[in-house]
């Protein structure tokens, strides 16, 4: 990777140019959309002031990662890129990753080679692939599960200064070429971060191995979460507690259920391999004691019935409630691992009211899917039922007076799922 372009701004970008800086001589540019977003607008003044970026890490243990570091270019916004890049680092949202390429000049697109995707959603491959493919038919898509760990603003009044609080020990990688050479050095460079790259068939093997796609929906798109995030509520409630702290109801771990049965239907149309929903969460996630869950229970975890399986997974949200790991206190009490707080609709600078990016990024990676399912001749009723109860609160929404964002406005994100369709048609899948 000869010349890097980083598309987006935020910590995750400017953590991931620290980790090409440390591993390549080569040149690294970075564009955000300063025109568009306030906060990479302060972004873009900060870096022009103080000619730097900034890392820190929480753990002594990744201080390898941190650095003070400048890069060769920061353009302000993409429409006015204009260099050739072998490789192209994709740093932002998912939703984001057509309309931003749209946006990037034919000669650009004409010369990159790969274009990496950092934190995909199930058929993020197919949407860049295929409008990639338009102007560069060798292009090489590579999809990983999800971001290497957490990164955030280490003070918002410095946005180019971040930290990065945890790191991820196992990431899944896969690429749209066959023995990608790309993912041979990439596994190596994430070797020296003391990282495991599992090399995945397709991309598409990738993106289905991260647990959002299977845990986000039930837990935001029901009706206790959606008024809270809608209606407010002077006292706060939390992600991941049971009712009525937090949403957690054995009918959410059926819906739950109900939409992983109906993703697996999906993945074997793909012969893509099953996810042991149980296993990936404990094993790969959120540790529990064994204690709680015995490892039988959890690697059969498919095999059981119904019931049994609703039945564990109700377990093992109980089994983090609190962090079963952590010291306890004079009082007995352990780390309140659960107390994440449902974030509510909020007005950005301007004065827009905003949708959380915790549902309205779900909304975007369950629309891809059940348009999938809908090309495929898969019935999902459990997603169709999230997706209606998500848009009629924004369409109930829009009756209050303020400015909205066009995040309240349903049947989005027309131009990816057209490109998903022309993807799946091509390659004779439907």
């Amino acid at each position: 990777m000869s010349k890097i372009l980083i598309i987006g701004t935020g910590p995750v970008a400017i953590q991931l140019a620290q980790l090409c800086r440390l591993t390549t001589e080569k040149e690294i540019d970075m564009v955000g959309r300063a025109s568009t977003s306030l906060k990479s607008k302060k972004l873009y003044q900060a870096y022009q002031n103080d000619n730097y970026f900034e890392v820190t890490t929480q753990n002594d243990a990744h201080k390898h990662m941190e650095g003070r570091f400048q890069i060769s270019h920061l353009y302000k916004d993409i429409e006015v890129v204009n260099g050739h890049y072998d490789t192209i680092i994709m740093a932002c949202t998912a939703d984001a990753y057509h309309s931003t390429l749209s946006q990037l000049s034919t000669a650009t697109l004409e010369k990159v080679k790969r274009i990496l995707l950092v934190s995909p959603t199930f058929g993020s491959q197919m949407i860049v692939e295929q409008y990639v493919t338009n102007f560069n038919k060798d292009i090489e898509v590579i999809s990983f599960s999800t971001y290497l760990g957490d990164t955030r603003l280490y003070d918002t009044e410095q946005p180019n200064h971040v930290v990065t609080t945890g790191l991820k020990t196992k990431l899944y990688v896969g690429s749209n070429r066959e023995h990608s050479a790309t993912i041979n050095y990439l596994t190596s460079v994430f070797k020296q971060f003391h990282i495991n790259l599992v090399d995945m068939p397709t991309a598409l093997h990738a993106e289905t191995r991260n647990s959002s796609l299977y845990a986000h929906p039930p837990l935001f798109m029901n009706d206790f979460s959606l008024k809270i995030i809608f209606g407010g509520t002077e006292v706060p409630v939390y992600v991941y507690k049971l009712f009525p702290e937090g949403p957690i109801t054995m009918t959410l771990i059926h819906e739950m259920r109900l939409m992983w049965a109906e993703m697996m239907t999906i993945l074997a149309e793909f012969s893509v391999p099953s996810v042991n929903l149980l296993e990936f969460m404990v094993k790969e996630n959120y540790p529990v004691r064994p204690e709680t869950l015995a490892d039988d229970d959890v690697y059969s975890f498919e095999k059981l019935p119904a019931i049994h399986q609703e039945y564990l997974l109700y377990v093992r949200y109980t089994a983090i409630l609190i962090d079963s790991f952590s010291e306890p206190d004079q009082h007995g009490r352990y780390f309140d691992f659960s107390a994440v707080p449902i974030k509510q609709l909020y007005e950005n600078e301007q004065g827009v009211v905003h949708i959380p990016r915790m549902p309205s990024e779900d909304y975007y990676r369950t629309s891809i899917i059940q348009h999938i399912g809908k090309l495929l001749g898969i019935k999902t009723p459990m997603i169709d039922t999230f997706m209606k109860r998500y848009e009629q609160y924004c369409q109930d929404y829009k009756n209050h007076n303020q400015q909205l964002s066009s995040q309240f406005n349903v049947n989005l994100y027309k131009d990816d799922k057209s490109l998903v369709e022309v993807y799946l048609d091509t390659k004779g899948k439907i």
